[in-house]
């Protein structure tokens, strides 16, 4: 999956990899895919949460290894 911007938080544990998308969707204009890296294994149970809370789409959850990878669309 082609993400506009990629998002690496490899190596930090929460709340970071939720506060690190947070921070690039602010600058994003709506619509664009991006990419969050985290071996933080909340990110399971964060990234779907925060979407939900923020309105933006969660399209793909997958694990790569010790990598947990989520690709979000921003809404608007």
């Amino acid at each position: 999956m082609e993400a506009g911007v990629r998002v690496d938080t490899s190596g930090a544990l929460c709340p970071v990899p939720i506060l690190e998308i947070a921070k690039a969707m602010r600058r994003l204009p709506p619509g664009t895919l991006v990419e969050l890296v985290s071996t933080d294994r909340g990110l399971e149970a964060d990234l779907p949460a925060w979407c939900d809370a923020t309105g933006n789409e969660l399209v793909r959850m997958e694990r790569r290894g010790a990598h947990y990878v989520g690709w979000v669309r921003k809404a608007g």
